[in-house]
Protein backbone atom coordinates (compact mmCIF):
# COMPACT_ATOMS: atom_id res chain seq x y z
CA UNK A 1 0.00 0.00 0.00
CA UNK A 2 1.16 3.39 -1.43
CA UNK A 3 1.07 6.11 1.79
CA UNK A 4 1.63 9.41 1.63
CA UNK A 5 0.75 12.17 3.89
CA UNK A 6 0.51 9.89 7.35
CA UNK A 7 2.82 10.59 9.69
CA UNK A 8 4.39 8.94 13.31
CA UNK A 9 3.95 12.00 15.59
CA UNK A 10 5.13 10.75 18.76
CA UNK A 11 6.62 7.15 20.12
CA UNK A 12 6.65 5.50 23.43
CA UNK A 13 8.01 2.15 25.33
CA UNK A 14 7.94 0.70 28.14
CA UNK A 15 10.76 -1.92 29.00
CA UNK A 16 11.06 -3.54 32.47
CA UNK A 17 14.38 -3.97 33.86
CA UNK A 18 16.19 -6.95 31.99
CA UNK A 19 17.78 -10.39 33.63
CA UNK A 20 21.21 -11.16 31.59
CA UNK A 21 21.22 -14.74 29.95
CA UNK A 22 24.09 -15.40 32.11
CA UNK A 23 21.96 -15.48 34.91
CA UNK A 24 19.41 -17.56 33.16
CA UNK A 25 22.50 -19.79 32.19
CA UNK A 26 23.33 -19.81 36.08
CA UNK A 27 19.58 -20.66 36.96
CA UNK A 28 19.30 -23.62 34.87
CA UNK A 29 16.92 -21.70 32.61
CA UNK A 30 18.41 -22.29 29.66
CA UNK A 31 21.36 -24.21 28.30
CA UNK A 32 24.43 -22.56 27.68
CA UNK A 33 25.39 -23.80 24.16
CA UNK A 34 21.88 -22.76 23.36
CA UNK A 35 22.54 -19.77 24.79
CA UNK A 36 26.17 -19.09 22.91
CA UNK A 37 24.36 -20.20 19.36
CA UNK A 38 21.70 -17.86 20.51
CA UNK A 39 23.66 -14.78 20.96
CA UNK A 40 21.42 -12.85 23.00
CA UNK A 41 22.58 -10.96 26.20
CA UNK A 42 19.81 -10.06 27.95
CA UNK A 43 15.38 -10.45 28.14
CA UNK A 44 12.86 -7.85 29.39
CA UNK A 45 10.91 -9.41 32.34
CA UNK A 46 8.33 -7.46 33.62
CA UNK A 47 7.51 -9.94 36.68
CA UNK A 48 3.74 -9.26 37.95
CA UNK A 49 3.24 -5.93 35.66
CA UNK A 50 0.26 -6.45 33.50
CA UNK A 51 0.25 -5.77 30.14
CA UNK A 52 -2.32 -3.19 30.20
CA UNK A 53 -0.60 -1.42 32.70
CA UNK A 54 2.73 -1.09 30.55
CA UNK A 55 0.62 -0.38 27.55
CA UNK A 56 -0.58 2.81 29.33
CA UNK A 57 3.02 4.12 30.60
CA UNK A 58 4.04 3.58 26.85
CA UNK A 59 0.82 5.61 25.09
CA UNK A 60 1.30 8.39 27.93
CA UNK A 61 4.60 8.70 26.50
CA UNK A 62 3.72 8.88 23.09
CA UNK A 63 1.10 11.25 23.24
CA UNK A 64 3.06 13.68 25.34
CA UNK A 65 5.99 13.45 22.77
CA UNK A 66 3.71 14.22 19.87
CA UNK A 67 1.90 17.09 20.89
CA UNK A 68 -1.69 15.82 20.63
CA UNK A 69 -4.06 15.60 23.10
CA UNK A 70 -6.17 12.65 24.37
CA UNK A 71 -8.98 14.46 22.08
CA UNK A 72 -7.26 14.59 19.03
CA UNK A 73 -7.39 10.33 18.77
CA UNK A 74 -10.61 9.26 16.93
CA UNK A 75 -9.09 5.50 17.14
CA UNK A 76 -7.42 3.52 19.33
CA UNK A 77 -5.46 0.19 18.37
CA UNK A 78 -4.51 -2.18 20.70
CA UNK A 79 -2.32 -5.71 20.08
CA UNK A 80 -0.37 -7.97 21.59
CA UNK A 81 0.17 -11.89 21.56
CA UNK A 82 0.11 -13.17 24.61
CA UNK A 83 -3.25 -13.18 27.02
CA UNK A 84 -3.88 -9.59 28.22
CA UNK A 85 -6.09 -9.92 31.24
CA UNK A 86 -9.05 -11.31 32.09
CA UNK A 87 -10.61 -13.33 29.69
CA UNK A 88 -13.80 -11.84 28.10
CA UNK A 89 -12.33 -8.63 28.37
CA UNK A 90 -11.09 -5.92 26.15
CA UNK A 91 -7.81 -4.12 27.08
CA UNK A 92 -8.43 -1.31 24.87
CA UNK A 93 -10.98 -0.36 27.27
CA UNK A 94 -8.29 0.24 29.94
CA UNK A 95 -6.97 2.39 27.83
CA UNK A 96 -9.53 4.19 27.28
CA UNK A 97 -10.64 4.50 30.78
CA UNK A 98 -7.41 5.68 32.13
CA UNK A 99 -6.18 8.12 29.10
CA UNK A 100 -8.19 8.44 26.13
CA UNK A 101 -11.54 9.06 26.87
CA UNK A 102 -14.40 7.51 25.21
CA UNK A 103 -15.61 9.23 22.46
CA UNK A 104 -13.66 7.21 19.89
CA UNK A 105 -13.25 3.86 18.17
CA UNK A 106 -11.21 1.18 20.18
CA UNK A 107 -10.48 -1.99 19.16
CA UNK A 108 -8.38 -4.98 19.90
CA UNK A 109 -6.01 -6.77 16.79
CA UNK A 110 -4.67 -10.28 16.96
CA UNK A 111 -2.31 -10.64 14.01
CA UNK A 112 0.80 -12.54 16.17
CA UNK A 113 3.89 -10.56 16.10
CA UNK A 114 3.01 -8.24 12.82
CA UNK A 115 -0.04 -7.18 14.76
CA UNK A 116 1.60 -3.68 15.41
CA UNK A 117 1.70 -3.92 11.19
CA UNK A 118 -1.62 -4.67 10.75
CA UNK A 119 -3.02 -1.95 13.54
CA UNK A 120 -0.78 0.78 11.04
CA UNK A 121 -2.75 -0.77 8.08
CA UNK A 122 -6.23 0.17 9.66
CA UNK A 123 -5.14 3.59 11.25
CA UNK A 124 -3.93 4.85 8.04
CA UNK A 125 -6.87 3.71 5.97
CA UNK A 126 -9.28 5.08 8.89
CA UNK A 127 -7.68 8.31 8.98
CA UNK A 128 -8.14 8.33 4.79
CA UNK A 129 -11.51 7.73 5.28
CA UNK A 130 -12.56 10.09 8.21
CA UNK A 131 -10.34 13.22 7.28
CA UNK A 132 -11.83 14.86 10.67
CA UNK A 133 -9.78 12.34 12.67
CA UNK A 134 -6.78 14.28 13.52
CA UNK A 135 -4.58 10.88 14.76
CA UNK A 136 -4.99 7.10 16.04
CA UNK A 137 -3.18 5.87 18.61
CA UNK A 138 -1.48 2.38 18.01
CA UNK A 139 -0.41 0.38 21.45
CA UNK A 140 1.26 -2.95 21.84
CA UNK A 141 1.93 -5.06 24.70
CA UNK A 142 2.34 -8.60 26.78
CA UNK A 143 3.69 -9.98 29.79
CA UNK A 144 4.67 -13.92 29.07
CA UNK A 145 5.46 -14.73 32.79
CA UNK A 146 2.74 -17.09 32.45
CA UNK A 147 2.43 -20.77 33.26
CA UNK A 148 1.24 -21.84 30.03
CA UNK A 149 4.56 -20.35 28.45
CA UNK A 150 7.99 -20.37 28.53
CA UNK A 151 9.70 -17.20 27.39
CA UNK A 152 12.73 -19.10 27.91
CA UNK A 153 11.99 -22.13 25.82
CA UNK A 154 8.78 -20.74 23.25
CA UNK A 155 10.74 -23.40 20.73
CA UNK A 156 14.02 -24.11 18.91
CA UNK A 157 14.95 -21.10 17.40
CA UNK A 158 12.35 -18.44 18.47
CA UNK A 159 14.36 -16.26 20.81
CA UNK A 160 13.25 -16.10 24.12
CA UNK A 161 10.49 -13.86 24.90
CA UNK A 162 10.74 -9.84 26.40
CA UNK A 163 8.01 -8.04 27.63
CA UNK A 164 7.09 -4.35 27.37
CA UNK A 165 4.93 -2.08 25.35
CA UNK A 166 4.92 0.21 22.67
CA UNK A 167 2.85 2.97 21.33
CA UNK A 168 2.63 5.02 18.12
CA UNK A 169 0.48 8.68 17.32
CA UNK A 170 -0.30 8.19 13.70
CA UNK A 171 -0.86 11.43 12.81
CA UNK A 172 -2.17 13.42 9.27
CA UNK A 173 -0.39 16.42 10.77
CA UNK A 174 3.79 15.89 9.85
CA UNK A 175 5.74 14.46 13.05
CA UNK A 176 9.27 12.82 13.45
CA UNK A 177 8.69 10.30 10.64
CA UNK A 178 6.27 9.94 7.76
CA UNK A 179 4.61 6.45 6.66
CA UNK A 180 6.03 6.06 2.89
CA UNK A 181 4.44 2.14 2.26
CA UNK A 182 2.77 -0.34 3.86
CA UNK A 183 2.44 -3.97 2.50
CA UNK A 184 1.12 -7.34 3.25
CA UNK A 185 1.63 -10.92 2.22
CA UNK A 186 -0.02 -14.16 3.07
CA UNK A 187 1.10 -17.94 2.41
CA UNK A 188 -1.71 -19.87 4.29
CA UNK A 189 -0.43 -22.78 2.81
CA UNK A 190 1.83 -22.82 5.83
CA UNK A 191 -1.08 -21.91 8.41
CA UNK A 192 -0.73 -25.17 10.21
CA UNK A 193 3.29 -24.57 11.02
CA UNK A 194 2.31 -22.59 14.16
CA UNK A 195 -0.50 -25.14 14.87
CA UNK A 196 1.45 -28.37 14.26
CA UNK A 197 -1.89 -30.41 14.11
CA UNK A 198 -3.09 -29.48 17.26
CA UNK A 199 -6.49 -29.71 17.74
CA UNK A 200 -8.97 -26.36 16.87
CA UNK A 201 -11.25 -27.02 19.78
CA UNK A 202 -11.02 -26.86 22.78
CA UNK A 203 -8.41 -24.27 22.42
CA UNK A 204 -5.42 -25.08 24.34
CA UNK A 205 -5.81 -22.06 26.66
CA UNK A 206 -8.72 -23.90 28.21
CA UNK A 207 -6.85 -26.87 28.55
CA UNK A 208 -4.12 -25.93 30.16
CA UNK A 209 -1.75 -26.84 26.81
CA UNK A 210 1.52 -24.86 27.06
CA UNK A 211 2.30 -23.64 23.62
CA UNK A 212 5.53 -24.83 22.43
CA UNK A 213 6.56 -22.94 18.65
CA UNK A 214 9.35 -25.49 18.22
CA UNK A 215 7.30 -28.96 18.89
CA UNK A 216 4.34 -27.52 16.21
CA UNK A 217 7.20 -26.50 13.66
CA UNK A 218 9.13 -30.10 13.83
CA UNK A 219 5.67 -31.65 13.42
CA UNK A 220 4.45 -29.52 10.30
CA UNK A 221 8.23 -30.29 8.81
CA UNK A 222 7.81 -33.65 9.42
CA UNK A 223 4.15 -34.24 8.06
CA UNK A 224 5.42 -32.00 4.67
CA UNK A 225 8.95 -33.88 4.33
CA UNK A 226 6.21 -36.87 4.30
CA UNK A 227 4.34 -35.76 1.50
CA UNK A 228 7.17 -34.32 -0.58
CA UNK A 229 5.90 -30.01 -0.01
CA UNK A 230 8.67 -29.15 2.35
CA UNK A 231 10.97 -27.87 -0.26
CA UNK A 232 8.70 -25.96 -2.03
CA UNK A 233 7.08 -24.77 1.12
CA UNK A 234 10.15 -23.32 2.34
CA UNK A 235 10.67 -21.75 -0.91
CA UNK A 236 7.55 -19.88 -0.39
CA UNK A 237 8.04 -19.08 2.24
CA UNK A 238 10.88 -16.90 1.36
CA UNK A 239 10.11 -16.18 -1.62
CA UNK A 240 6.85 -14.21 -0.12
CA UNK A 241 9.36 -12.51 2.13
CA UNK A 242 11.29 -10.63 -0.76
CA UNK A 243 8.19 -10.20 -2.51
CA UNK A 244 6.69 -8.41 0.52
CA UNK A 245 9.50 -6.61 1.20
CA UNK A 246 10.26 -5.46 -2.22
CA UNK A 247 7.44 -4.63 -2.96
CA UNK A 248 7.37 -2.13 0.31
CA UNK A 249 10.65 -0.30 -1.22
CA UNK A 250 9.54 0.28 -4.60
CA UNK A 251 5.73 1.86 -3.07
CA UNK A 252 8.21 4.09 -1.24
CA UNK A 253 10.10 4.76 -4.35
CA UNK A 254 13.38 3.87 -2.96
CA UNK A 255 16.06 0.81 -3.37
CA UNK A 256 17.58 -0.85 -0.42
CA UNK A 257 20.67 0.92 -1.29
CA UNK A 258 18.46 3.67 0.60
CA UNK A 259 17.59 1.79 3.65
CA UNK A 260 19.79 3.13 6.01
CA UNK A 261 18.15 0.40 8.79
CA UNK A 262 16.22 -2.73 8.64
CA UNK A 263 13.88 -3.19 12.08
CA UNK A 264 13.35 -6.74 12.46
CA UNK A 265 11.62 -8.96 14.97
CA UNK A 266 13.55 -10.78 17.76
CA UNK A 267 15.73 -13.97 16.63
CA UNK A 268 18.59 -15.57 17.69
CA UNK A 269 21.67 -14.48 15.47
CA UNK A 270 21.93 -17.07 13.15
CA UNK A 271 18.03 -16.67 12.02
CA UNK A 272 18.04 -13.26 12.05
CA UNK A 273 21.31 -13.06 9.93
CA UNK A 274 19.78 -15.76 7.24
CA UNK A 275 16.48 -13.88 7.23
CA UNK A 276 18.16 -10.70 6.72
CA UNK A 277 20.36 -12.32 3.85
CA UNK A 278 17.67 -13.71 1.85
CA UNK A 279 16.44 -9.75 1.66
CA UNK A 280 19.49 -8.20 0.74
CA UNK A 281 20.63 -7.06 4.01
CA UNK A 282 23.73 -7.43 6.57
CA UNK A 283 23.19 -8.05 10.41
CA UNK A 284 25.03 -5.17 10.57
CA UNK A 285 22.52 -2.84 9.35
CA UNK A 286 19.68 -4.33 10.86
CA UNK A 287 18.92 -3.09 15.11
CA UNK A 288 19.31 -6.95 16.30
CA UNK A 289 22.14 -5.65 18.36
CA UNK A 290 19.01 -3.52 20.13
CA UNK A 291 16.79 -6.95 19.78
CA UNK A 292 19.80 -9.45 21.38
CA UNK A 293 19.47 -6.92 24.92
CA UNK A 294 15.83 -7.40 25.05
CA UNK A 295 14.58 -10.42 23.56
CA UNK A 296 11.43 -11.28 21.21
CA UNK A 297 8.81 -7.79 22.39
CA UNK A 298 6.15 -9.85 20.33
CA UNK A 299 4.38 -7.14 18.69
CA UNK A 300 6.66 -4.52 20.06
CA UNK A 301 9.54 -5.41 18.70
CA UNK A 302 9.72 -2.90 15.69
CA UNK A 303 8.59 0.15 17.67
CA UNK A 304 10.49 -0.09 20.82
CA UNK A 305 13.67 -0.45 17.98
CA UNK A 306 13.00 2.87 16.07
CA UNK A 307 12.47 3.76 19.84
CA UNK A 308 15.50 3.09 20.21
CA UNK A 309 17.28 4.33 17.32
CA UNK A 310 15.63 8.05 18.20
CA UNK A 311 16.82 8.12 21.92
CA UNK A 312 20.12 6.64 20.76
CA UNK A 313 20.96 9.58 17.72
CA UNK A 314 21.50 6.89 15.52
CA UNK A 315 18.73 8.26 12.85
CA UNK A 316 19.11 11.61 10.85
CA UNK A 317 16.43 13.49 9.10
CA UNK A 318 16.28 12.01 5.39
CA UNK A 319 16.79 8.77 6.60
CA UNK A 320 14.77 5.73 5.28
CA UNK A 321 14.06 2.76 7.34
CA UNK A 322 12.73 -0.54 6.32
CA UNK A 323 10.29 -2.23 9.41
CA UNK A 324 9.98 -6.47 8.29
CA UNK A 325 8.67 -9.22 9.62
CA UNK A 326 6.41 -12.86 9.23
CA UNK A 327 4.16 -14.26 12.02
CA UNK A 328 1.62 -17.16 12.45
CA UNK A 329 -0.51 -17.27 9.21
CA UNK A 330 1.61 -17.06 7.19
CA UNK A 331 1.34 -13.14 7.25
CA UNK A 332 4.19 -10.83 5.93
CA UNK A 333 4.51 -7.35 6.63
CA UNK A 334 6.97 -4.39 5.54
CA UNK A 335 7.02 -0.25 5.56
CA UNK A 336 9.24 1.98 4.63
CA UNK A 337 9.24 5.23 6.79
CA UNK A 338 11.45 8.36 5.94
CA UNK A 339 12.65 10.32 9.05
CA UNK A 340 11.87 13.74 9.20
CA UNK A 341 13.57 15.21 12.34
CA UNK A 342 15.12 13.14 15.13
CA UNK A 343 13.43 14.69 18.53
CA UNK A 344 9.57 13.34 18.78
CA UNK A 345 9.56 15.96 21.17
CA UNK A 346 10.27 18.99 19.51
CA UNK A 347 6.65 19.67 18.07
CA UNK A 348 5.43 19.26 21.09
CA UNK A 349 7.72 21.73 22.78
CA UNK A 350 7.59 24.64 20.02
CA UNK A 351 3.61 24.74 20.60
CA UNK A 352 3.68 25.07 23.99
CA UNK A 353 6.41 28.32 22.99
CA UNK A 354 3.94 29.63 20.67
CA UNK A 355 6.26 28.86 17.69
Amino acid sequence: MRIRDIYLAGIGVFLPTTQSIGSAVEQGLVPAGTAAEYGLSGVAVAGRAAAPEMALAAAQEALKSSGASAEDIGLLLYTGVWHQGPDGWGPQAYLQRHLLGDDLLAIEVRNGCNGTFAALELAAGYLKAFPHVPAALVTASDNFGTPLIDRWNPGDGVAYLGDGASAVVVSTTPGFAELRSLCSATFSAMEEAHRGGEPLFPPGATTATALDYGARGAAFQRAAEEDGSWVRLLLGHQRHNVVCTEQALEEAGVTADDITHVLIHGMPRRAAASYLKILGFPLERSTWDFSRTVGHLGASDHMAALHHLLATERLQAGDHVLLCGFSPGVTYKAAVVRVLGTDPTRKREAQASGV
